[in-house]
């Protein structure tokens, strides 16, 4: 199992995945409301965007001139190296207990 927690401002929202797992599952699995996943996991719709924790930067970075890096940086708070689709993050040993920042949603 891979610990995984989502920042919404000050409060920590933590859940164990599977191996194989992706981001966007487990914000599914929370319920979390910033996290729609309208396409569920196409990478198709940016609806599950979310900021990577400047720890785990290194980590998570974006395959260059990828779909996942098309769809995002049309998104009005893209951020160079920080932004990802939750959907595109494969969860491994090596992402455990990894931190990510949900996003305010313009529309909540």
């Amino acid at each position: 199992m891979v610990k995984v927690n989502f920042k919404r401002d000050d409060e920590v929202i933590s859940t164990d995945m599977p191996v194989g797992s992706t981001l966007m599952e487990a914000a599914k699995d929370l319920n979390l409301r910033e996290i729609p996943a309208d396409c569920g996991g196409s990478c198709a719709c940016a609806t599950c965007h979310i900021h990577v924790d400047s720890v785990w930067c290194d980590k998570l970075k974006i395959k260059e001139n990828s779909l996942e890096q098309s769809l995002l940086e049309y998104e009005p708070d893209y951020i160079e190296g920080v932004s990802r689709l939750a959907c595109q993050i494969q969860l491994n040993d090596d992402l455990n207990d990894v931190t990510v920042k949900l996003r305010k949603d313009e529309l909540l």
